[in-house]
């Protein structure tokens, strides 16, 4: 599949808005509470894609139910309320390099609890894939700080919760996405993620539009408005011209990007540990993709055959 230059333009700034965030995020600790960023962030993100989901559904020519808006509302739970809430929490107890490998390392995640949910088949090849990439999590996190102090060790307990609900909304996503696309879900699961976390930050005692603006205008403006907003944008445009694989396998810079920007701007350590992590999740997450290449190759192929059994009886009658 041929892909222009402005198809690729958006994917690489996309990653790079991606692989950034982790470091970004950690300059306003202390500033914002964490639930209140995760609020503005996913309020200000789904306000900003709005546009683009009602423009893409009036093209699919679609419509919401009231059963789509419910379904909505849970995925914006899910993936806001819970899965981006605690990793933001954690974000203040780890390494910015470390919250980056956990992250992408749901791929292999989702690999697997589709193979329970959906009923996905989990091939020898998916299998060797998902314990290669568990290894090499565990290898970069023996490289990132002493695992025996109890922050960490609680930084990395929210991250891999906050992970694994992102892997089970990526999982419960699918069909919803197929139906509506993926700009409009979203758009709408942001901003009802976001409405979710409101009781939350109001619980803490914290006035939602109020922090020190002042002092970090620059990195919400880039937190909220161009990587919560454009980059997914520009991501999901990407996507609409790309190999849905090929899309997803620019994921695996993401760790090694995150970690030479955490080196550069916040001057985090780079231990060969989180380089043979990067290396140990890269290839798990490649051989999930492999496997998933080859599971929908043996469906065409099944499919082929079928089609061609169900002409044979006709070509013979015909002969007849």
């Amino acid at each position: 599949m041929k892909t222009n230059r402005v198809t690729l333009i958006s994917l690489i700034i996309a990653i790079l808005s991606f692989s950034s965030y982790e470091v970004v995020s950690k300059t306003v600790v202390g500033h914002i509470d964490p639930t209140q960023l995760t609020f503005l962030r996913y309020l200000t993100g789904g306000v900003f894609l709005l546009p683009f989901a009602f423009a893409d559904l009036k093209k699919r020519q679609k419509g919401m139910t009231g059963r789509d808006l419910l379904n909505l509302f849970a995925l914006g739970v899910l993936n806001v309320a819970i899965s981006m809430n605690i990793i933001q929490i954690g974000y203040q107890h780890t390494d910015a390099s470390l919250a980056a490998i956990i992250i992408s390392s749901n791929p292999i995640f989702v690999a697997l609890i589709s193979s329970f949910i959906l009923k996905e088949h989990l091939s020898f090849k998916k299998i060797a894939g998902l314990s290669i990439g568990i290894v090499g999590v565990l290898i970069a996190m023996g490289g990132t700080g002493d695992m025996s102090e109890p922050d960490m060790l609680y930084g990395i307990i929210l991250q891999v919760i906050g992970m694994l609900a992102f892997s089970l909304y990526t999982v419960f996503g699918k069909k919803t996405s197929q139906k509506l696309g993926s700009s409009a879900m979203t758009a709408f699961t942001d901003l009802f993620g976001a409405l979710a976390v409101l009781p939350l930050v109001l619980a803490k005692g914290v006035h939602p539009f109020s922090f020190d603006l002042g002092a970090i205008w620059i990195q919400m403006l880039y937190i909220c408005i161009f990587n919560t907003g454009i980059a997914f944008y520009l991501y999901f445009r990407a996507l609409e011209s790309l190999d849905t694989s090929l899309g997803a396998m620019s994921f695996l810079v993401k760790p090694l990007l995150a970690s030479l920007i955490a080196a550069v701007f916040l001057g985090e350590a780079l231990s060969y540990q989180i380089f043979f992590g990067i290396f140990f999740v890269s290839a798990g997450i490649y051989l999930v993709l492999l496997s998933t290449k080859d599971t929908k190759l043996q469906g065409r192929s099944k499919k082929k055959r079928l089609k061609a059994m169900d002409q044979a009886p006709e070509k013979v009658g015909m002969e007849s």
